[in-house]
């Protein structure tokens, strides 16, 4: 209703700010009878094809009770949903894939520091084929501070894991080790990808973002 009223309000600014001409009638019309503010705020829709994984069972917060983790596919994206013991949702998260058979397959829990404690999700973005192949892996970091789930946030990390294949016999495959250390010394682990001598070290600024050097 709030939103109707914002709306409302504005166009009738408008009308005494610029005067109506022939061909926008139809749009003021359908804006003041409330049907262009039912096109803009549409209900959100239900997934028409959902594929659940099995659930597992883990104390994220070591309060001696256990939340539920699934992974699902709607309608061919990657999700991540996690319960309360008490079925209440506390996080239903998208990862983004690029290609066919994405998937995750291995979460980490962690502890960052005394305050912070992270869950390293492992996706398979999948492959894609056609003048070239290409297939990755990419890690997605999932935070919480003070045991409280309701601070929960998920961010995207780097890849660990990529496959390429060229028009002109262009070919890699690169498995990037997991390090986790304090690199800078402010008393929060960091999370280092390296491969050779390329490397990637994340490192948690609170309130669930990262940076990156």
């Amino acid at each position: 209703m709030s939103m109707r009223l914002a709306i409302l309000s504005l166009a009738m600014m408008a009308l005494f700010v610029n005067p109506v001409r022939a061909q926008d009638e139809r749009f003021w019309r359908k804006l003041l009878s409330g049907e262009l503010v039912e096109e803009v705020i549409k209900p959100q829709e239900e997934p028409k094809w959902v594929f659940a994984g099995p659930v597992y069972h883990l104390d994220m917060d070591s309060d001696g009770k256990e939340e539920s983790i699934q992974v699902l596919k709607r309608d061919g994206l990657d999700w991540l949903d996690i319960t309360g013991h008490d079925k209440t949702v506390l996080l239903s998260a998208k990862l983004w894939a690029m290609g066919s058979g994405s998937g995750i397959y291995r979460l980490r829990l962690l502890d960052l520091s005394k305050t912070v404690r992270a869950m390293v999700i492992f996706l398979y973005e999948g492959k894609t084929e056609s003048r070239k192949l290409e297939a990755s892996a990419r890690l997605y970091f999932l935070t919480f501070e003070n045991k409280d789930l309701k601070t929960m946030r998920v961010a995207a990390g780097p890849r660990y894991w990529h496959e390429y294949e060229g028009v002109r016999e262009q070919y890699w495959r690169r498995l990037y080790s997991l390090n986790i250390q304090d690199y800078d010394g402010d008393g929060i682990k960091d999370i280092n990808v390296e491969f050779n001598h390329i490397q990637s070290i994340w490192m948690y600024r609170g309130q669930g973002l990262w940076k990156s050097l």
